[in-house]
C-alpha cells in the first residue's frame, strides 16, 4: 500500500469464491424439486386415507338409509329422532362438498317421512283399544284414552302424559287412602287363586300340633315330661289312623309298613324337619317304638292297633311309674346314711325321692342350689312347701355354703353317654365341682332311657328350646343310681346293652 492506494484483488482469488457460492447454489433445492420430492413421499399414503374415509362415508350413509327405512316401518320414532340429528351435527369433509348438501336433502327428506310417520302414530293411539277375553275372571276391556289437554312435546314428537285404563267393577280395585282400612274396603273383589303353602300342615295330627305348640310356649319343663306328652299325643294319633283305615278297609299286612310311613311326618314337623334332634330320652323312646311298630304281625288293623296302645301304656308305666319305685328304694338307703341332702336344679325323679325320703325320714334336711334366682329349683321347693316341709333354698352364690353344711350332693340328668359323662344342666359343674372342694359324694340319678350310646350333644333339641347343656366328666361322680341298680358311671354300656339301646340291638 503506497500514499493510501489498495492492491487490486489477485485473479487467483476469486475463482475459489465463485466456486463455494456455485457450490452453496447447487445444494440448495429448489421450489419445484421440494414438491416433486413431497409428491413422491406423501401422495400415496394420502391417497389410501382418503379413499378410506370416502368408502367409510358411503357406507355409513348406506347403513343408515336402511336403518332409517326399518325404523320407519316399525314406527321407532324415537330412535330415528337421533339417528337424524346425527348427520347434522357433523361436518361435512373437505374433499367432499357435493356429497354433504346431497346428505342435507337426504336428511331433510327422512325428517319429513318422520314426521308423517309421528302423525300417523298420533292418530293410531287415539283410536287405541285392548280388549283381552279371560274366561276365569270375566271380560277385562281396557281403554287407552288420550289426555289432549296435558301433551308434552319430545324430540318434536306429540305423546300423551298420561294413560287412564278403564276396569270392571268385578276386578282389583285399589284407592289410595290415608289409612291401611280404607285401602281394604276399596278392594271390592279379589280374583286370586291361593297358592298351596311349601309348610302345608295337612298331614300332621291335631295331637302333634298342639304338643309343638306347647313346647313352643315352653310348657315342658324336662325331659321326662316331653316323653309323656309324647306318648299321649302318639296315642291319640294311633286310634284316629287305625279308624281311618278300618275305614278304607286296608290290608293288615301292611299295617306297621304303612305306619311307619304315617309317622315320618309327625316327627318331621316335631323336629322341624330335622333341624333340630329329639331330646335325648325321647329319641330313645321313639327308636324303640319304630322297632316295635316294624315287628306287628297281627291279623287285624284293630288288633295291630291294640298291641300297639299296649306297648305305650307299657312304656309309661316301665319308663316312669316303675322306674321312680326303684330309684327310690336303692337312694332312701343311702339318705339314710347322710340326712342332709343338697340338690341342684330341677329333676323329677330326684323331686319323686326326695318326698319319698322325708316321709320315711323326718330328721332329713334338704338344701336346694338354683342356677338363677326363682328359676326350676323352686319346683323343688313349692313341693316341699305344699307338704308342709321345710327346705332351704340358694342360688350359685351361696352352694360353698351349702355343701359345707351337707353330707350329699343329688344331681338328675339329661343323659349319660357311653363313655360315663353325665349331661346335666348348666351350672351342674360348679355344683359338682364345689361337692368335690369339701369331699362330698356325688350321685347322679337316671332311668334307663336316659343311657344313650353317643358321644356327641347338640345345644338345643326339639320340644325343649335351647337347652345350657354342659358335660360332667365320669371320674367326678361318685355313683349313678337307676332303675336297675346302683353303678359308675363307667358302666354305662353295661345298661345299653341290657335295655337293647344300641343301634346294633
Amino acid at each position: 500500500m503506497i500514499l493510501g492506494a489498495t492492491n487490486a484483488t489477485t485473479p487467483s482469488s476469486d475463482p475459489p469464491n465463485l466456486a463455494q457460492e456455485q457450490k452453496k447454489t447447487s445444494d440448495t433445492p429448489t421450489k419445484t424439486d421440494d414438491k416433486s420430492q413431497y409428491h413422491k413421499d406423501v401422495t400415496a399414503d394420502d391417497k389410501k386415507a382418503r379413499k378410506a374415509a370416502k368408502a367409510a362415508e358411503k357406507k355409513a350413509r348406506a347403513e343408515k338409509s336402511v336403518a332409517n327405512k326399518a325404523a320407519a316401518a316399525s314406527g321407532n320414532v324415537q330412535q330415528q329422532q337421533k339417528k337424524s340429528d346425527q348427520p347434522a351435527k357433523e361436518k361435512p369433509s373437505s374433499d367432499s362438498k357435493a356429497s354433504s348438501t346431497v346428505n342435507k336433502k337426504n336428511i331433510s327428506q327422512e325428517n319429513q317421512q318422520l314426521a308423517d310417520v309421528t302423525d300417523q302414530l298420533a292418530a293410531k293411539m287415539e283410536k287405541l283399544v285392548i280388549e283381552q277375553d279371560n274366561k276365569d275372571n270375566g271380560e277385562l276391556k281396557s281403554s287407552i284414552k288420550k289426555n289432549t289437554g296435558n301433551v308434552r312435546h319430545m324430540n318434536n314428537v306429540m305423546m300423551p302424559s298420561a294413560v287412564h285404563f278403564e276396569l270392571p267393577i268385578d276386578q282389583v280395585k285399589v284407592v289410595a287412602s290415608d289409612s291401611d282400612e280404607g285401602v281394604a274396603t276399596d278392594i271390592e273383589s279379589t280374583a286370586i287363586t291361593q297358592l298351596d303353602d311349601a309348610t302345608c300342615l295337612a298331614n300332621i295330627h291335631p295331637a302333634f300340633l298342639a304338643l309343638l305348640a306347647k313346647a313352643e310356649l315352653e310348657k315342658f319343663p324336662d325331659s321326662e315330661t316331653a316323653c309323656i306328652k309324647f306318648i299321649e299325643a302318639f296315642k291319640e294319633f294311633l286310634r284316629d289312623w287305625t279308624a281311618e283305615r278300618e275305614k278304607n278297609r286296608s290290608d293288615a299286612a301292611t299295617y306297621g309298613h304303612d305306619l311307619d310311613l304315617a309317622i315320618r311326618p309327625q316327627l318331621a314337623h316335631l323336629t322341624q324337619n330335622g333341624h333340630w334332634p329329639l331330646p335325648f330320652a325321647l329319641g330313645n323312646t321313639v327308636r324303640l317304638l319304630k322297632r316295635t311298630i316294624k315287628k306287628l304281625e297281627d291279623s287285624t288293623n284293630a288288633r295291630c292297633e291294640e298291641t300297639l296302645q299296649l306297648y305305650l301304656e307299657d312304656t309309661l308305666a316301665i319308663n316312669f311309674t316303675h322306674a321312680y319305685k326303684a330309684i327310690s328304694q336303692l337312694l332312701i338307703r343311702k339318705i339314710q346314711q347322710f340326712k342332709k341332702v343338697i340338690v341342684f336344679d330341677w329333676c323329677p325323679v330326684v323331686n319323686y325321692v326326695l318326698l319319698e325320703a322325708r316321709k320315711q325320714i323326718p330328721e332329713m334336711q334338704v338344701t336346694v342350689i338354683d342356677a338363677l334366682p326363682n328359676g326350676r329349683g323352686t319346683l323343688h321347693v313349692n313341693s316341699f312347701i305344699d307338704r308342709g316341709y321345710s327346705v332351704q333354698y340358694t342360688t350359685m352364690k351361696g352352694s360353698s355354703w351349702g355343701c359345707r353344711h351337707s353330707a350329699v350332693l343329688i344331681l338328675g340328668c339329661s343323659a349319660i353317654f357311653a363313655n360315663g359323662a353325665v349331661a346335666a344342666q348348666k351350672g351342674a359343674l360348679a355344683a359338682v365341682m364345689c361337692a368335690n372342694r369339701f369331699n362330698i359324694p356325688v350321685i347322679v340319678v337316671a332311668e334307663h332311657f336316659k343311657f344313650i350310646d353317643k358321644g356327641h350333644v347338640n345345644q338345643r333339641v326339639a320340644l325343649l328350646g335351647r337347652q345350657n347343656i354342659e358335660f360332667i366328666q365320669s371320674d367326678l361322680v361318685t355313683a349313678v343310681v337307676t332303675d336297675l341298680r346302683v353303678l359308675g358311671p363307667t358302666s354305662a354300656p353295661a345298661v345299653l346293652k341290657a335295655k337293647a339301646l344300641t343301634d346294633l340291638a
